[in-house]
């Protein structure tokens, strides 16, 4: 198959890679557009990079620690990001996780009533693909327990919730740019908040974090023009082909690299902040498409935003009527050149030795755990053009078809 479209992504250009690499070396890490250009979009008042996003959540849950003494126990979608966990364990914390509801990924409504009464430090929202939590209920419950809400943009750049944009919808939040994310530059993060205490907190937190080696500033340049040539669709089979690259394979590791935001990032972080919003109109034109022609699919529930919701999509999820259907249904796409995928391998209770980071002994959430066994994702960026996603039409329906 000489042409595959990726699952994800956000394009890079040359270009774009080219002068940010030779702005960073004039102004070495002096000035901060990429955080002041989010902080005008989101009318944000306190904005903080870090390397990545497992390094920005690590380093909010530090700070907020700091801010709570005596409590360790943070609250999470059972279904998200292995390196949401991460970042808690590397913190120092243990876990709580959440019950969801298939049908939009958002925490079940009961789970917020067994809440830990005390210890509990925070509350996570995940907000998977744009679909945003019910934050709103989510705060009435933290706020009960005296507990912080951390809003997890990292895939929801973009998106928003009754007008107040992903990110912004707790007392702190962060954005990932790594790949697959809105927009891509390999590995960079910003943490956002409105909140004075926090932020002196975080100052406080990232005061003693180095800086990324010159050996890895190369290393990531050459990723990023790398990267920006194999996402096209005529090229991107040869990475797909190379299992050793682990392309879609989300690992637990606690023991993640952390540094601060390297300066080629810092530099073409402004130049992508303009071209997110494009992006996110293809993005949730593609999706609608696909709404449109799967939702009466004998196999695949469409996921629903919640109200007043408005995903940036940066994947198409389905839910499949069970594994075999989903396991299929990724053969015959991933034939037909298209990066249909699972998402996550389980939910955070199935990672292995996971036992001893959680704050209960009863730690097993079976929807969460069906989900990740059922969820197939389609791809909406730029590169999913018209007949790409006519094709994933047609092969979805021809399973149906059997």
């Amino acid at each position: 198959m000489l042409r595959f479209v990726a699952p994800a992504g956000a394009p890079l250009e040359f270009a774009q890679i080219l002068r940010a690499a030779g702005a960073s070396l004039v102004r070495s890490g002096a000035t901060e557009e990429s955080a002041k250009s989010l902080a005008a979009a989101l009318k944000c008042r306190y904005v903080f990079t870090a390397s990545s996003g497992r390094a920005a959540l690590a380093l909010i849950l530090k700070s907020l620690a700091r801010l709570r003494p005596g409590r360790s126990v943070v609250a999470l979608p059972a279904y998200t990001c292995y390196t949401v966990p991460a970042a808690i364990v590397r913190a120092g914390l243990k876990f709580h996780p959440l019950e969801i509801n298939p049908e939009n990924l958002d925490v079940a409504p009961e789970q917020l009533d067994r809440l830990p009464g005390e210890g509990l430090l925070a509350i996570l929202t995940s907000n998977l693909f744009g679909l945003l939590n019910d934050t709103d209920r989510i705060r009435q419950a933290a706020r009960a327990r005296g507990a912080f809400v951390i809003d997890d943009a990292a895939q929801a750049l973009g998106a928003t919730r009754n007008g107040c944009p992903a990110g912004m919808l707790g007392d702190v939040g962060f954005y990932s740019f790594g790949r697959g994310k809105a927009l891509a530059a390999i590995e960079g993060a910003v943490m956002v908040s409105n909140s004075e205490e926090i932020a002196l907190a975080i100052q406080r937190e990232a005061a003693g974090t180095r800086a990324a080696s010159l050996t890895h500033s190369v290393w990531l340049l050459f990723q990023m023009t790398t990267y920006a040539a194999l996402l096209h669709p005529r090229l991107y089979w040869i990475p797909n082909s190379l299992p050793f690259l682990k392309l879609g394979i989300t690992e637990f590791d606690p023991d993640f690299a952390d540094f601060r935001l390297p300066g080629i990032v810092r530099e073409l972080l402004p130049g992508l902040l303009e071209r997110l919003a494009a992006m996110n109109r293809i993005r949730r034109a593609n999706a609608a498409a696909l709404s449109a022609a799967l939702k009466d699919h004998p196999d695949f529930s469409v996921l629903q935003p919640g109200e007043g919701c408005e995903p940036n999509y940066i994947r198409f999820p389905l839910l499949a009527r069970d594994e075999a259907t989903r396991d299929r249904a990724v053969q015959l796409l991933r034939q037909a050149g298209i990066g249909g995928s699972p998402f996550y391998p389980g939910a955070v209770c199935d990672i292995d030795g996971i036992a001893p980071h959680m704050a209960a002994a009863n730690f097993h959430r079976p929807a969460a755990e069906e989900t990740s066994r059922r969820l197939l994702t389609l791809p909406t960026h730029p590169y999913a053009r018209e007949n790409d996603v006519r094709q994933m039409i047609n092969t979805l329906h021809s399973m149906g078809a059997r």
